[in-house]
């Protein structure tokens, strides 16, 4: 038989009291706060995610990005775009009625104060002025206009009812006299020089290139698109260009078609402002006689115009 000695009946509790005691430092002692390292980004099962946190006297901090500035919005009106208007008024001159269409530009009606350069374009022989319409007109302008590549302008579609030689005609005094002053009457307009130009395509170019030299203070440029000079003007181009001051001349811009009829008295009339060193722009492009041919360089024309506006 083994020698053990058993507690004495006076000790077992206490000593069943300190075993318990010591269990329980232990257990403690196993359940003490454990530091987790931790990289930014990186989760753990212990901890699933970045948790922030803020003094009581801070606010939290957040980590999402700052929102975006929206851009500011288009007006209804620029997008509504420009509009082209009907009108007629009764000419002395003509002893009839002058009709004439008239594009203004977007947002002409938001602000009554701005004032516009104006731009008149005259038609072919044998058409209206539906015709400049017809190529695209409203919509290059709006185009333009709503991407800021040319300042906004009107645009004056006068109709040429009656196709007489321009020695019997009266359609050039009508436009000088008459309808000048009804769309500056009618309209806000700036009426200086620096902000008037006149062009045309066909017979309307050598309409415009025989009022620009007849108002030369009229007008600061002058379009000849598809020039064919009027017969009788021919011989007068060099005494306009001898007898008008160099420098109150209207700025000319000439374009033709490879394939157009009228080319080399285009070209002569490009080559006399070249001799008289009268500043120009001259174009051969390919095309012919044409609407095609038109409207695919309208919008160079228009930017020309609106250069310096």
């Amino acid at each position: 038989m083994s020698k053990r000695q058993a507690f004495p009946p006076t000790l077992a509790p206490s000593f069943n009291k300190l075993a318990a005691a010591l269990v329980c430092l232990l257990f403690l002692m196993g359940c003490g706060t454990r530091t987790i390292t931790q990289t930014p980004g990186q989760t753990t099962e212990d901890s699933p995610g970045p948790i922030i946190t803020a003094s009581p006297t801070s606010p939290l901090v957040s980590t999402s990005q700052p929102k975006e500035q929206e851009p500011t919005p288009t007006p209804d009106c620029m997008v509504e775009g420009g509009a082209v208007e009907e009108m007629t008024f009764s000419s002395e001159i003509l002893a009839a009625d002058f009709s004439y269409k008239i594009y203004l530009p977007p947002c002409y009606d938001a602000d009554p104060d701005q004032h516009y350069p104006v731009l008149v374009l005259l038609h072919g022989l044998s058409y209206d002025n539906q015709q400049w319409v017809r190529l695209g007109l409203a919509r290059e302008m709006d185009a333009m206009i709503q991407h800021s590549e040319v300042s906004p302008f009107i645009v004056v579609l006068p109709l040429e009812a009656r196709f007489a030689p321009p020695e019997s005609s009266l359609f050039g005094d009508a436009v000088m006299q008459e309808l000048f002053p009804h769309v500056d009457s009618n309209f806000r307009t700036l009426d200086v020089k620096e902000y008037r130009a006149i062009g045309g395509l066909s017979r309307g170019a050598a309409w415009a290139v025989r009022l620009g030299f007849e108002h030369y203070d009229h007008f600061n440029k002058v379009g000849g698109h598809s020039l064919p000079l009027f017969k009788s003007d021919v011989n007068r181009v060099q005494t306009w260009l001898t007898e008008i001051p160099k420098e109150d001349l209207p700025l000319f811009y000439l374009d033709i078609g490879r394939n157009d009829p009228d080319w080399q008295t285009a070209l002569e009339f490009a080559n006399q402002l070249d001799q008289n060193a009268i500043p120009h722009e001259w174009y051969l492009f390919n095309g012919g006689h044409s609407e095609s041919y038109w409207s695919a360089h309208l919008a160079q024309y228009l930017r020309w115009y609106a250069g310096d506006w």
